[in-house]
């Protein structure tokens, strides 16, 4: 297929630059999976505990980071304002303070903390990356506000101001001073903690058909909004009352996950859709479906305590980044590019190996749950386990590189 003219500019290169991550934090995922089946696989010092964060963090902060980076690019009209040779270089220095967390992380340098590893070098680097980001998109909104209409103007300077606030937050979430509350009784979020988590992931599922394809053709739809705007008082309420699984206020704020599952594709149908969006979006919602209805079930007493610290939430943590998050930021490429991603094979095979993982783990987790017997000496089901990971591992790093290599420099 050849390269569509959509695909140039800053918001390109953050595409390429994300995919190249997403290869590369497969490729990490991979060789973690073959470690568990045979650990004399061990490069020296660089250890499994040492690779770990490299492939949480080049996940959340390269592959699924990185589309959005090219969203705000677009949103500011990077690449039409003055301003347009400095895009490239924000992506860059996105991309070298990722590097430098890679040798960070590898080299045993970390705030301990999960997908917030960031210390010394690394976060100064990161936080730099950061700052370098908005002083870009705000060169370009001093150029461009003057030929956008006054609601897109202060609208973007309001998004800057939020923005702003990113490195400082970093900063103190990354400190290991600093922790959320947390459910004692099993080490776990509390049910408002995963409530809000949630909220900030329906937010940019709310804004997005709304910003990239423009107004709904049925109305402004607000039910959604108020529905939106209650969900987070009673997460401020119940994340003020604190609890663990078993009271019915922290059940209940989990609960209120519920209706979105219906919620937002039904939102979604009241937006025009261009060609090459079905495939990611039907997933996006498929896989968020199982996310909503599968933490709910893993909230419940006696499931979450049989559970926890388990191969079964790696299973629902692999459910929210290769499922959910990798369909949304494909999603968000198609749209943000025009071009599409991955074919008839790649496709298919990333989702039916993701669920295979996903089930693999699940099971997993569930036999590990019913006791420790399974350290002295590993039985058949958990050997077969990893070595059916390791095949879906496989199958999912080809796919993401065909995905890089149809996104490939013309």
């Amino acid at each position: 297929m050849a390269e569509d003219s959509t695909m140039t500019g800053t918001p390109a290169l953050a595409v390429r630059h994300s995919l190249g991550w997403l290869v590369f934090g497969n490729t990490v995922g991979l060789y973690l999976a073959l470690l568990l089946i045979e650990p004399g696989l061990q490069a020296g010092a660089w250890t499994y505990g040492r690779w770990m964060p490299v492939h949480l963090n080049v996940q959340l902060y390269g592959w699924t980071s990185l589309p959005l980076v090219a969203w705000l690019l677009t949103i500011y009209q990077v690449d039409q304002s003055r301003r347009s040779a400095w895009g490239a270089a924000a992506v860059w220095a996105w991309t070298a303070a990722l590097a430098v967390g890679v040798l960070h992380w590898l080299g045993g340098t970390s705030s301990g903390k999960l997908f917030l590893d960031w210390k010394s070098g690394s976060l100064q680097a990161f936080v730099a990356a950061l700052v370098i980001l908005w002083c870009v998109l705000a060169a370009a909104w001093i150029d461009r506000r003057s030929v956008w209409s006054r609601t897109r103007s202060m609208a973007s300077l309001a998004g800057l101001l939020g923005l702003a606030l990113v490195p400082v937050s970093l900063v103190f979430a990354s400190s290991p001073a600093v922790y959320p509350p947390i459910d004692r009784t099993t080490g776990g979020p509390t049910g408002s903690s995963l409530q809000g988590s949630a909220l900030l992931v329906i937010g940019l599922m709310l804004l997005l058909p709304r910003i990239i394809t423009g107004h709904p053709r049925h109305g402004r739809n607000p039910a959604v909004w108020i529905f939106f705007a209650v969900s987070w008082l009673v997460f401020g309420v119940t994340e003020a009352m604190g609890g663990t699984h078993r009271d019915p206020h922290q059940i209940l704020a989990v609960l209120f996950l519920l209706p979105w599952v219906w919620l937002l594709p039904r939102d979604w149908k009241g937006f025009d859709w261009p060609q090459g969006a079905a495939a990611w979006r039907y997933a996006m919602f498929g896989w968020w479906g199982m996310l909503v209805v599968s933490s709910l079930l893993m909230y419940q007493d006696g499931i979450l305590d049989r559970i926890k610290f388990t191969q079964a939430l790696v299973a629902h943590s692999h459910m929210a980044m290769a499922g959910f998050t990798t369909s949304f930021c494909a999603l968000l490429i198609v749209l943000l590019t025009r071009h599409p991603i991955g074919g008839k094979l790649s496709v298919p095979a990333w989702h039916a190996s993701a669920l295979m993982m996903i089930a693999t783990l699940a099971a997993a987790g569930w036999l590990e749950g019913a006791g420790p017997h399974w350290m002295a000496d590993p039985p058949a089901w958990r050997v077969a386990g990893f070595a059916l990971r390791a095949v879906c591992g496989a199958i999912m790093l080809a796919a993401s590189a065909h995905w890089l290599w149809k996104h490939r420099l013309p």
